[in-house]
Parts: C-alpha cells; sequence; structure tokens
C-alpha cells in the first residue's frame, strides 16, 4: 500500500512541478530544485536522530552482554545505496557537471525506488523498540519516512525531464569518469554500521599501534595524496566539487553518530565533531578567515586522534568506524582544499586568525564543560571537551603530570583542574605553530617541484620539437 502511494504522489508532484514551471525560466526552476533539494537533505539530517535498531544488526558479536548474530544483506546494500542521496543529490543540482547527474539518475534513483518496494523493511527497525533514537508516534514515522522517499523520487525526476539530462553512451569518457568515480563515491559514502553488519566486529586487533591502526593511518595517506595527484591540475570548479563533495559527506557521516542515541557528550563540540559544521561554513560559502583557523587547528587535532586514537571494542564495529571515517575526512578535506588551492597559501596572518578562533573555542570549551559537569549530578551526564575534564584520562597519555592532582578546584559536582586546562591550551597552541612550520617547508618543496617539472617539460619541447600536452604549471 505504502509503496503505490509513494509512487503515485511523487508521479504528481513531478507533473506539478514540470507543469509549474513549464514557463518559467531556468534560473527559476533551477532556484525551486535547490530549495527542495535542502529540504530533502534537512529531512535526512534530522533523521538520523530518530530510532532505528538496524544499527544492533551486527554479523556474530557481544554487545551490551547480548550475543548478536544476525545479517540482513539486502536492507544493508539498500541502506548504502540510498545513503549515496544525501550527498549525490544536492551535488548533481547546485553544480553543473554530468557526473553526479549521473550518479543521481543512474545509481541513487534505483536504489531509491527499490527503497521504496521494500518501504516495509525500513519501517520494521524504524519502529523496533531496540533502536537508540527518539521514538516517534508510529503513523509520525511513517509520514516522515514517506515524504523523504517523496523528495528523493522527485528529485533526480524532474531534473532529467526538465534538463533534459541522459547519460551519453557514446561519450567514452563519460563512460570513464562515471565507472572510476562510482566506486569511490559508493566507498566514501559507506553508513558506518555497514562493515559490522556485513563483516562482523573482526577479529582484528584494534589499538594504538596495531596493523588495523597502522593499515588506516597508511590507506589514509594513499587516498589523500591519490586525490590531490588525480586533481591538482583539474580546472577550479572541478577542484571545489571535490571539497565540497567531501565535506557534506563528512557532515552526513558525524551526524550518523546520533543513531546511537542523541545526548549532551554527543554534542558537535570536541574540535573534531565541530569541523563538520565549521567545515560547511568556510568552504561552502568561501569564509578564508574561518578556513585559516580550521586548517590548522582542525588538521592538528586531527593528526593527534590519529597517532593516538581512541579506538572501541570491534576492529570494524559502530564506533571504530564512525571514528575512522570522521577523523579521515577531518583531515583530508582542508589539506586537499588547501593543496588544491581552493584557498589562499597560509601566511603569518593565519595565526593571527588560528589564535583568536582558539581562544574563543577553548572558552567556550572550558565555561560549557565547567557548568555541566558542575550540575552531572543532577543532568546524570559527564563532559570532556576537548579533553580538560578527565583527570584520568589526562594521566594516561602524560604520567608526569600526577602533581597537578594536588591543585584541583571544587565546582558543583567535580574538580577541575588548573594546569590540566593550562598545559592543553600550551601543548595544543604549539602543536598548531610546528604544524604551521611544516606547512611552510612542504610550500618549499611543492614550489620547487613544479619548477623542476617545468624545466623537464621545456627540455622535452626543445629536444623533441613537439609541444608536450602536459600541464607545466597550476592555474586557477
Amino acid at each position: 500500500m505504502y509503496t503505490s502511494l509513494i509512487l503515485c504522489t511523487s508521479a504528481l508532484v513531478v507533473a506539478i512541478i514540470l507543469l509549474t514551471f513549464a514557463k518559467k525560466s531556468d534560473g527559476t526552476f533551477n532556484k525551486f530544485l535547490k530549495i527542495f533539494t535542502v529540504v530533502f537533505c534537512a529531512v535526512g539530517f534530522f533523521r538520523f536522530m530518530l530510532s532505528d535498531s538496524f544499527v544492533y544488526v551486527i554479523n556474530g558479536a557481544y554487545f551490551n552482554g547480548v550475543y548478536y548474530d544476525a545479517t540482513d544483506v539486502l536492507q544493508t546494500i539498500l541502506r548504502w545505496g540510498y545513503y549515496l542521496n544525501y550527498a549525490v543529490l544536492p551535488m548533481a543540482v547546485f553544480f553543473e557537471g554530468r557526473l553526479f547527474k549521473n550518479i543521481a539518475s543512474y545509481f541513487c534513483l534505483p536504489f531509491t525506488l527499490l527503497s521504496t518496494i521494500f518501504f516495509n523493511d525500513f519501517m520494521g527497525y524504524f519502529l523496533s523498540s531496540a533502536g537508540q533514537g527518539l521514538h516517534l508516534v508510529p503513523w509520525i514515522r511513517y509520514v516522515y519516512f514517506v515524504v523523504e522517499l517523496i523528495l528523493a523520487l522527485v528529485i533526480p525526476i524532474v531534473m532529467q525531464i526538465r534538463h533534459k539530462h541522459v547519460f551519453n553512451v557514446k561519450d567514452k569518457k563519460e563512460w570513464k569518469n562515471f565507472l572510476i568515480a562510482l566506486p569511490f563515491v559508493v566507498i566514501i559514502m559507506m553508513p558506518v554500521y555497514v562493515p559490522q553488519s556485513l563483516i562482523g566486529y573482526s577479529s582484528l586487533l584494534a589499538k594504538i599501534g596495531s596493523a588495523y591502526h597502522i593499515a588506516w593511518i597508511a590507506l589514509l595517506l594513499i587516498v589523500t595524496l591519490g586525490l590531490y595527484y588525480i586533481f591538482r591540475f583539474k580546472n577550479k570548479k572541478e577542484r571545489y566539487m571535490l571539497c565540497v563533495f567531501l565535506t557534506i559527506v563528512l557532515f552526513f557521516h558525524y551526524d550518523s553518530l546520533y543513531l546511537m542515541g542523541f545526548s549532551i557528550p554527543r554534542l558537535p563540540i570536541q574540535l573534531c565533531n565541530i569541523a563538520s559544521y565549521f567545515y560547511m561554513v568556510a568552504i561552502l560559502f568561501k569564509k578564508n578567515k574561518l578556513f585559516q583557523f580550521c586548517f590548522i587547528a582542525n588538521i592538528t587535532g586531527a593528526l593527534i586522534a590519529i597517532v593516538a586514537a581512541d579506538f572501541s571494542v570491534g576492529a570494524f564495529g559502530f564506533w571504530n568506524m564512525h571514528f575512522v571515517f570522521e577523523h579521515s575526512l577531518v583531515l583530508m578535506i582542508p589539506a586537499l582544499a588547501m593543496g588544491l588551492r581552493i584557498f589562499p597559501r597560509i601566511s603569518k596572518s593565519t595565526i593571527k586568525y588560528t589564535f583568536i578562533g582558539f581562544c574563543c573555542y577553548f572558552v567556550f570549551c572550558l565555561t560549557a564543560g565547567t557548568l555541566l559537569n558542575a550540575f552531572s549530578n543532577s543532568t546524570g551526564y559527564t563532559v570532556n571537551y576537548f579533553y580538560l575534564f578527565d583527570l584520568k584520562k589526562a594521566l594516561k597519555y602524560f604520567a608526569f603530570l600526577t602533581f597537578v592532582r594536588d591543585f584541583g578546584i571544587n565546582i558543583g559536582d567535580f574538580t577541575l583542574y588548573p594546569f590540566i586546562v593550562l598545559i592543553v591550551f600550551v601543548a595544543f597552541f604549539l602543536l598548531c605553530l610546528i604544524f604551521y612550520a611544516l606547512v611552510k617547508l612542504l610550500y618549499k618543496i611543492e614550489d620547487d617541484h613544479i619548477e623542476l617539472r617545468k624545466s623537464a617539460i621545456e627540455l622535452y619541447e626543445k629536444h623533441t620539437g613537439k609541444k608536450s600536452k602536459l600541464p607545466k604549471d597550476f592555474s586557477d
């Protein structure tokens, strides 16, 4: 019944939109479609805060003392394919490029249709009492998902019809771009619960210095450098599209955290968590000062988190996958945005922006964390924003700081250690300065490499009398 309702309503909405905008300009139609797409993304954003028991479909593992041995391959694949909509549809609608329109039309749309057909399977997980998110009244939950599916169906269909978009099967370049880009898009947009659903927690050991940890760092380095070398000589529009796409991916990956329940400690206040919001503002709206802060502070924070990884039980479990995906993207996005020249190179003024931004952020964390911890017995929550409030964890990494125990200040329900606060502030900003110096060194290496490249190409042209097809240097 619901499948028929969604398909019929979608067809009606498509007809109404096309008729309404039949005599309107493309500009007017595109504005409407962009608003329509933003509404879809907003619906998807809030859906992750709602109950969904699928996060406990684990292929053989103990969780909270309960053994799970369940798989639902069909639902896993459907969710994976449908999840691409959140990043692909805005890219297809907001940018004039064929690649994302092709993925939206010939990959995302079929998965949305399949999700509509298996509507009841989704609802079974949404309405299960095992879910940790917000439980809505069943009829509201039905309406919510019906509306989301209608939006996901309507957007690519009206885009195809109005823009007359059809896959150019005779164009080898279009096939090449599609077949190369699609696997990357599918992998980078993998929901974090997919590995535990298909594989299970795995017997791999997830701890600092383990093969799992080293493989992650190596893969992150390979992917980041690979994307840089692939896109470094592309036109600015393509370079910018890559950075925007990854930014949207990070935004939804972070939001998927709330499938495990919404709580005060999970608010996006930690530096690597709030990065998903900072990047959206800085990159989408090209706010250079904010980006300068993000580039130094967030990459420094991500590097610390990656090296001193806080792994959970189960190598491929939800929390580990979320940790890996989030911190990989937090590091990768500003590194690529800077390396691909979306923003100007850092300069001495970057230190000023970083210091001001970090002071504001630090004071906020200190104030919010102190207030929340002071009333923790009443709220039931303690927080450790920017690692300022957990003495035990601080001493785990810095055993020589045991002397700080003698200098605690009792505030409400907890004890604040001023020396921890001071040491964290000074140490982090010093690391930011070290990273700044390393980046300046990388600039010199890059400039030398470009000069050598130019010389080699000129020498080739001189001796062969042929013009090289390789670009000699970067361009806007």
